[in-house]
């Protein structure tokens, strides 16, 4: 057997017939997609900004549907969180938007300045030329003038030469500065025009990011009326609860408080364009009639179908308890220590302004004998226990309704 030839490169080993052919396929494969890499990675970071833009709204868009009355505290804090994020980025963009169309502004101003200064010195020169051709008109050269370039020395064609340059050269030059002007003012002009067109697109972005801006805006405070509204119910949740379960109340309370912290910060921001005010106060009813159910005080009204649930609630094994109505001037009281002793601190002030945060009176539907804190074995309900297992299969059927964020409250109409 020969032995392989050796050469500078080494061994060269021939490939067997028919296998060099896919070799050659898959590496032509591989060296286009080795170029489309840079060119693909190159497209998807053309625009970086564009795209956090548009991941930010994406967010924000998502927040909106989060229902801030029910959700988990984790939602609605990463809700606000996206709000926030989407509108400080639109307002960063529409700043950098308006910048620029300033600066075009200032320079289109700039350009038409010097197109105008061009066409006074334009006239200018005009005005000198037709100066020069009216004195030509009025004093003609003389006799004695003309009689110099009748000399045939050659010291008279000196003179002769001389005197025309002399005559004409001041309206040549005139002439030049003219037509210089007339090119360059036509030079100005087209700058003026691109820095005038430059300027309006410029504007029209910033006008447009202005709209997203304020669309961002309306977009967080609709948010965050839903999230003082919660604050609102879940605060009246926690003073309902205070008496029989201080603990969960305290809990409520201080997770509730951090949301109003969140809250009271966004609507201070210049982005958010001040503080989202306090909306319309909360109706206040009058005396309420209430009925004794089972140990559990809640509006008359509801009165025959809050016994109705018991009582099967308790053919199935399961008893329940609670704690229903709570009158609406302990509310009020806290209100006022809270937030403040004016007809707007009590009834209007979002709970976020007040310290530490407090419903307003009128928010909780316990505050109506409409809602129900259930216990179970002298425990507040947890998504684990029994009770809450039958409320759930069972409490629609005589109109009681859960807030899923609170397995221990159910209440007509909801809320």
């Amino acid at each position: 057997m020969l032995p392989a030839r050796v050469g500078r490169r080494g061994p060269r080993h021939p490939l067997p017939p028919g296998r060099w052919r896919p070799l050659v396929g898959a590496l032509a494969a591989g060296l286009i997609a080795l170029a489309a890499i840079p060119a693909a990675a190159q497209q998807g970071a053309k625009d970086p900004r564009a795209e956090r833009d548009r991941i930010r709204s994406k967010r924000a868009e998502v927040a909106t549907q989060v229902d801030a009355l029910r959700a988990e505290d984790a939602e609605v804090d990463a809700a606000l969180a996206a709000l926030d994020e989407n509108l400080r980025g639109k307002q960063a963009a529409f700043v950098d938007a308006d910048r620029a169309a300033s600066e075009a502004e200032r320079e289109a101003a700039e350009a038409r300045e010097a197109e105008r200064q061009k066409e006074a010195e334009i006239e200018r020169l005009r005005e000198a030329i037709a100066g020069f051709a009216v004195a030509a008109y009025v004093n003609p050269p003389g006799e004695d003038f003309f009689d110099s370039f009748r000399a045939a020395s050659a010291g008279d064609a000196l003179q002769k030469r001389t005197l025309l340059d002399l005559r004409s050269g001041r309206d040549a030059d005139l002439l030049d500065e003219l037509r210089a002007a007339q090119h360059e003012l036509k030079e100005l002009r087209e700058r003026a025009e691109r820095a005038s067109e430059e300027a309006r697109q410029r504007r029209a972005v910033a006008e447009q990011q202005l709209g997203e801006v304020q669309a961002a805006r309306a977009q967080q405070a609709q948010f965050a009326a839903q999230v003082q509204q919660r604050l609102d119910a879940r605060l009246g949740e926690a003073a309902a609860l205070e008496e029989t379960d201080r603990e969960l109340s305290a809990e409520i309370s201080r997770r509730e408080a951090e949301l109003a912290e969140r809250l009271r910060r966004m609507s201070a921001s210049p982005a958010a364009g001040g503080g989202s005010g306090g909306g319309p106060p909360i109706p206040v009813s009058g005396p309420i009639a209430l009925a004794n159910v089972r140990g559990i005080v809640v509006a008359a009204s509801i009165a025959g179908q809050t016994e109705a649930m018991l009582a099967a609630a308790a053919a199935d094994g399961i008893v329940l308890s609670g704690t229903g109505y709570r009158d609406i001037s302990r509310q009020i009281e806290l209100r006022r220590q809270h937030c403040g002793s004016s007809e707007y601190a009590i009834y209007q002030m979002p709970a976020e302004q007040c310290r530490p945060p407090t419903a307003r009176p009128g928010a909780s539907k316990h505050e109506q004998g409409l809602a129900i804190d259930f216990t179970e074995g002298g425990r507040t309900l947890s998504r684990s226990s029994a009770g809450f297992q039958w409320l759930a299969a069972n409490a629609g059927r005589f109109g009681f309704v859960n807030l899923p964020s609170e397995p221990w409250h159910w209440s007509v109409g909801g809320g």
